[in-house]
């Protein structure tokens, strides 16, 4: 595998860079699209035929998100050393299994297996940390913009609405069955046209050849040790938890504020609508900013909007704030990505991304259990809201500071 630390950062990509982008593209809709938009659809079929409870039903979902991010700093040493089309392969044969597994099973023990072990791996492989180590290695020119496009909600949209109409007509097992085939169809024959690596040149960790992985990238040690990556992942993890923040708890929130549970309902799927554009939106910006001057835009405006929030506005400005939320929020994954590979280099990504999933994850919980917490002890989410809003005046500082420094297009970039 050839590496370079060359000024390839604004090169022409290879012809086939848009082959991997559709198979990214398609691989992370599928996987994290049916996991996540089948599950709440389904738990009322699986307490009836499990014989558990609503709570025990819902355990799926923080199992796949708990398991995904824990595993995912191994994920990303593993794309590092390992074919990325093998282990693309096995997060979707994981998914495959999955859900056959719930269409066979009538035992909750093998429900939790299905979601701990199956879609809980396959989420970070195939689901997020593997396609965009993908686009980030095919994509010199327009990365961020490429990154935004694979990660476009696509699927996550369409199976709630077949589901719900596919419920009426068919046995959840089927259903199951079924989304476990058309996983397969779409997803193996796929990911058999993956290339691990373009023929032309990564760009490497600005290091010396001697303090360099075997593959050019950061150790993990050596991320963790660089203060510009604290920077980034913070800056990143900042609209990421707004976002899970909000899209959590933002019905009891708008209840709070005097609307109805259905305008409530409505903001959050204005908030996911929006968010699609933010994803292309912001992956362009990345390419015109960076990545770390993106994060930093990001923050700046977020701080602003969740202040907005905390007046109470009336509902039809409270739902363009939250759309705009949403679009910002989507626009962390591709500014991150620009982030990381133009700081660090193509090579280090997958590790870099892989400790960006598991360095978010308390931030996340804390954030979603903190804000119930305030709730219940002020009758209020003010507190939450001006805790976020403060994250992301700190994310604004935190961007800048990741965007300082030489990049690894330089040709004599020095360490980060």
């Amino acid at each position: 595998m050839a590496h370079s630390a060359a000024p390839i950062g604004d090169a022409p990509n290879h012809p086939l860079a848009v082959r991997m982008g559709v198979i990214a593209g398609v691989s992370h809709n599928v996987v994290i699209g049916t996991v996540m938009g089948s599950f709440g659809l389904m738990l009322a079929s699986v307490e009836q035929r499990l014989g558990v409870t609503g709570e025990e039903a819902a355990v799926g979902i923080p199992l796949v998100l708990v398991g995904s991010s824990i595993l995912a700093p191994f994920v990303g040493v593993l794309i590092a050393k390992l074919s990325l089309r093998l282990l693309l392969m096995l997060g979707a044969l994981l998914t495959v299994a999955g859900y056959f597994v719930l269409a066979t099973t009538s035992s909750y023990a093998l429900y939790l297996v299905a979601y701990g072990l199956c879609f809980g791996p396959a989420m970070s492989l195939a689901g997020s940390i593997g396609p965009a180590t993908l686009v980030t290695r095919w994509f010199h020119r327009n990365r961020g913009l490429a990154l935004g496009l694979v990660h476009l909600p696509i699927v996550i949209a369409i199976v709630p609405w077949a589901l719900e109409r596919a419920l009426g007509h068919y046995a959840p097992t089927t259903l199951y069955a079924a989304i476990g085939t058309v996983s397969a169809v779409l997803l193996v024959p796929l990911i058999l046209f993956t290339v691990d690596h373009p023929p032309n040149a990564e760009t490497v960790a600005p290091e010396p050849e001697e303090k360099r992985t075997a593959d050019g990238s950061f150790s993990i040690a050596q991320l963790l040790a660089r203060p510009r990556f604290w920077a980034l992942c913070l800056a990143a993890i900042a609209s990421m938890t707004s976002s899970v923040l909000l899209g959590s708890l933002l019905v009891p929130m708008g209840m709070s504020w005097g609307f109805t549970r259905p305008d409530a309902a409505l903001l959050q799927s204005i908030m996911s609508l929006v968010g699609i554009v933010g994803s292309i939106l912001f992956g362009w910006v990345a390419d015109k900013l960076g990545g770390g001057r993106s994060l930093a835009l990001i923050g700046f405006n977020c701080a602003i909007l969740w202040l907005v929030l905390l007046q109470h506005p009336p509902f039809a400005v409270t739902a363009v704030v939250v759309g705009l939320i949403g679009m910002h929020g989507a626009g962390a994954i591709p500014t991150l990505g620009r982030g990381i590979s133009d700081t660090f280099g193509q090579a280090s990504y997958s590790r870099g991304f892989g400790l960006n999933t598991l360095i978010g994850l308390p931030f996340i919980a804390l954030a979603v259990v903190g804000s119930a917490r305030a709730y219940t002890t002020t009758g209020s989410y003010d507190l939450a809201i001006a805790a976020i809003a403060a994250f992301f005046v700190l994310a604004v500082l935190l961007g800048l500071y990741g965007a300082t420094g030489p990049k690894v297009e330089g040709p004599a970039a020095a360490p980060a």
